[in-house]
C-alpha cells in the first residue's frame, strides 16, 4: 500500500505526517513536530528573517530523513500564514527547493481551512456533523463552520499567537492592563467574525465547538498534567472554559523562566501560551460554549486526505 507524507509549516510550528493509504483513510506510520517559530519578526518587518528561515529549513531536512526510510510515494508541504503574508516569501521557497528538492506549496486561507476540516473530522466521532473549528496558528486564527460535515463557510482573522505575543506582551510577567488590552483586542476580532457569520449563515443549535492546532491541545495537557504527551488521550477530550480560565490565571503569574519548567507545556510555547489561551476563552465565550472538543488532528491530516485522493 502506497506511503504519503505531509509537513505543515506554520508560522510557529512544523508539523510531521508520514501515513499508509488505507481504504479513503490512512494508517498513521510516524509523526513529529518542532517549533522553529518561522514567523517570528513578520509582524514588524514583513519578512522572514535569515535565522528563522534557518531554522526552518533544518527542521525540514531532519523531517525528510525521516520519510525516507518509509519510502514515501509522494511527500507534500504545505505552508500557511508566515509565507502568505512575507514578502520574501519566493526566495523562500527558493531556498527550500535547493536545500531540500522539495516543491513548497503556499496555500490560500480557504484552502487551509478546507484541509483542516478534512483533517479534524477524519479523527473525531463519526456522529459530529454541525461544527464551529477553530485553528489558532502563529500567524492567525481559522474559524470553520459546517453543516452535516461539510464546509459552509470559513473566516480568517488575524489573530495569531506569534503576532499577539510580539505586538502586545513586553512584560514578565504578564502586566495586568497589558493582559486587558489584549483581552479586548482578541475579543473585537472574534466578535467581527461572528457578526461575518451571522450575516450569511445561521449557526445550529446542534452545532459543536473543535478546537485544533497546538495551544488547544497544550491547554488540554495541562488541564490533564499529562506528561509526555499522549495524541490518543487529548484527541475528543472535552476542555471546559472555567478550566481554560484557572489555567490562565495560573499561568499570567508565572515569569517565562518558572513556566518554561511546566513539563506539560511544550518549549518554546511558554510565551504564547497565554494570547492563545485567551482566544481559547473569548470563542468559548462570544460562541456561547462552556466546553470545547479537543482535536489532535488537523492541517497535517488534512493535506494527506486531500492530496492523495487525486495522487496516480
Amino acid at each position: 500500500m502506497a506511503v504519503f507524507a505531509s509537513i505543515d509549516l506554520g508560522t510557529n510550528t512544523v508539523r510531521l505526517l508520514v501515513a499508509k493509504k488505507d481504504g479513503k483513510g490512512f494508517k498513521p506510520l510516524h509523526s513529529n513536530q518542532v517549533i522553529t517559530r518561522l514567523g517570528e519578526g513578520l509582524s514588524n518587518g514583513g519578512i522572514l528573517i535569515d535565522k528563522a528561515m534557518e531554522r526552518t529549513v533544518n527542521t525540514i531536512l531532519n523531517f525528510k530523513n525521516e520519510v525516507i526510510q518509509y519510502n514515501p510515494s509522494k511527500i507534500w508541504i504545505v505552508a500557511t500564514s508566515a509565507v502568505r503574508e512575507a514578502k520574501n516569501r519566493s526566495e523562500f521557497i527558493d531556498i527550500i527547493k535547493k536545500a531540500t528538492g522539495l516543491e513548497l506549496e503556499v496555500i490560500p486561507w480557504e484552502e487551509e481551512a478546507r484541509m483542516t476540516l478534512l483533517g479534524v473530522f477524519s479523527g473525531l466521532n463519526s456522529n459530529i456533523k454541525n461544527a464551529i473549528i477553530f485553528d489558532i496558528g502563529g500567524g492567525s486564527t481559522e474559524y470553520v463552520f459546517t453543516e452535516e460535515k461539510e464546509l459552509i463557510n470559513s473566516v480568517g482573522a488575524d489573530l495569531g499567537v506569534v503576532h499577539l505575543s510580539e505586538r502586545y506582551i513586553k512584560n514578565d510577567p504578564v502586566d495586568e492592563e497589558e493582559l486587558r488590552i489584549l483581552e479586548k483586542a482578541i475579543a473585537d476580532k472574534i466578535k467581527n467574525v461572528k457578526d461575518e457569520i451571522n450575516s450569511t449563515f445561521h449557526i445550529p443549535h446542534s452545532a459543536l465547538l473543535i478546537g485544533t492546532a497546538g495551544t488547544v491541545t497544550t491547554l488540554a495537557a495541562l488541564d490533564l498534567n499529562l506528561y509526555p504527551y499522549t495524541p490518543k488521550k487529548i484527541n475528543g477530550y472535552i476542555l471546559k472554559l472555567e478550566n481554560v480560565k484557572k489555567l490562565l490565571d495560573r499561568l499570567k503569574k508565572m515569569p517565562l523562566k518558572e513556566r518554561r519548567n511546566i513539563p506539560t507545556l511544550e518549549k518554546g510555547r511558554e510565551d504564547l501560551i497565554i494570547p492563545g489561551a485567551v482566544i481559547v476563552i473569548k470563542t468559548m465565550e462570544i460562541f456561547g460554549f462552556d466546553s470545547m472538543i479537543v482535536s489532535d488532528y488537523g492541517l497535517r491530516e488534512g493535506i494527506i486526505l486531500a492530496k492523495m485522493s487525486s495522487f496516480i
